[in-house]
């Protein structure tokens, strides 16, 4: 992931009954921090294990963070599927090749070989963060065991989750915090997105502030109780300017909850996003996948002087 720089949070929190203002908070949402094993933690935890694979471990959080993947994740598999590395598929002398997750594993599939332990690494965030788990709308352990480990799942599920753990990962979502290029594919029962999102703040260019409107009813007969609402904003390479609010709220039945957010521009190309709320510990899908889009462009100002100095044979400073 390439993000040039993180937006500082301006946004106004504001719950209300019909027309009747109830309160009002300020500085509720924040950026988003990704929580992931770094790659000096993982290249201990994988020489503890003798693993041939040790040394990969910028490669673990490289991967994970162009595809949204925990590295804490794909480091459980490699574990649960064949030891971090140390006992590859082989059948008839054929071995698969730098296939430590058995990734589509088979002495005739082409899919079973790569050419380093950076590839493969690679290569199955790229699959996990793909149609076949991610996708489909599988992010927890339990929710891809079955498709990804048919046989002896219950096993899976139990390396998994512990080698996970044990990196400091969340058995339960197992896309990296705050870099998922997907929404989640759940949406909660009692809550609802009232409305369309609505886009501020003038032309789209770098340099200038977006701003983002939008409501959240409980449109269900009783109360139900959020842990967090989060703004996923995704941009070009892979970028995120996630707002968060971690600040708990109850909402009554028919009640809204009013959100304005606004963050500065800095990076040229399609940006997108979607609402969605924490409910008992995992994320749930509020409204439409994709809330809102839009291209942010250069400064026409700044593209002219760029044609004047290559009209002139000069170079751009940048």
């Amino acid at each position: 992931m390439r993000v040039t720089s993180r937006p500082t949070a301006s946004l106004m929190f504001v719950l209300a009954v019909g027309c009747v203002l109830l309160a009002a908070v300020t500085g509720a949402f924040a950026p988003a921090a990704a929580a992931a094993p770094g790659a000096a933690q993982i290249d201990d935890f994988l020489a503890a294990h003798g693993s041939p694979m040790t040394g990969t471990g910028a490669a673990f959080v490289a991967a994970g963070q162009e595809y949204g993947v925990d590295p804490a994740f794909l480091v459980a598999i490699a574990g649960a599927e064949t030891s971090f590395g140390q006992f590859l598929y082989a059948e008839n002398g054929d071995q698969c090749t730098y296939n430590a997750f058995n990734w589509f594993f088979g002495a005739t599939w082409p899919q079973s070989d790569f050419g380093s332990w950076d590839e493969a690494i690679g290569r199955v965030a790229q699959g996990l963060a793909g149609g076949l788990y991610y996708g489909a709308g599988l992010s927890s352990v339990d929710a891809i065991a079955p498709r990804y480990c048919p046989d002896g799942t219950a096993n899976w599920v139990s390396n998994v989750t512990s080698f996970m753990t044990q990196l400091g990962g969340n058995p339960a979502d197992t896309r990296l915090a705050g870099t998922s290029t997907l929404p989640p594919a759940t949406q909660p029962g009692l809550v609802a997105l009232d409305g369309s999102v609505s886009l501020g703040g003038g032309a789209r260019e770098v340099g200038r502030h977006v701003k983002v409107r939008f409501t959240i009813t409980n449109s269900g007969g009783q109360p139900i109780a959020l842990e967090g609402i989060r703004l996923a904003v995704r941009g070009p390479a892979g970028a995120s300017a996630d707002l968060v609010s971690d600040q708990a709220v109850t909402l009554a039945p028919g009640q809204p909850l009013a959100v304005s957010a606004s963050w500065p521009l800095d990076t040229v190309g399609p940006w997108h996003g979607w609402i969605e709320v924490v409910q008992n510990g995992v994320p749930s899908l509020v409204g439409e996948k994709q809330a809102f889009a839009f291209r942010v462009s250069l400064p026409r100002d700044l593209l002219m002087r760029r044609w004047i100095m290559a009209d002139a044979g000069l170079s751009s400073p940048d």
